[in-house]
């Protein structure tokens, strides 16, 4: 649906537009489709493998190419924009956000939790006077419980 809705503004507004726009819209148009392609197969691909390089490549794309370029396309007034542009741009926009404050939130939780195994461990090195490696075994201990 939005490559649909990317070719045919493009093809519509195309005349309208000054050869500098049409230049630009042309351009603008194919590298967010480019990177639309890429950024979903990324999240596709890291999805199925649980491959967290992949993943992080979808992240990375959203946030260098995909954010900064819908935004640009949707705020630009000189692109003549359907009202249809509008509301794609807007809710592109506003997944991507989303999707990128979830992934932020997730791996906050994941350090700080991290954080507090490796600190309860060492308060369990501490009071049983052994090991390092002990305390750590004792805490996956309790935990599987």
């Amino acid at each position: 649906m939005h490559l649909i809705n990317l070719c045919l503004s493009l093809y519509f507004k195309h005349s309208l537009l000054s050869l500098t726009y049409q230049v630009i819209a042309f351009s603008a148009c194919l590298v967010h489709l480019g990177s639309e392609g890429v950024r979903l197969g990324l999240g596709f691909y890291g999805n199925l493998a649980e491959n967290m390089s992949a993943l992080f490549g979808f992240l990375i794309t959203t946030i260098i190419i995909q954010i900064p370029l819908t935004v640009f396309l949707a705020v630009n007034g000189s692109f003549l924009n359907l009202p249809l542009e509008y509301v794609f741009y807007t809710m592109i926009t506003v997944f991507a956000i989303e999707a990128l404050m979830k992934t932020a939130e997730r791996e906050v939780a994941k350090y700080i939790n991290k954080i507090q195994q490796e600190k309860v461990a060492d308060e369990l090195e501490k009071t049983s006077g052994k090991s390092p490696k002990s305390g750590r075994k004792t805490l996956k201990k309790q935990l599987s419980r």
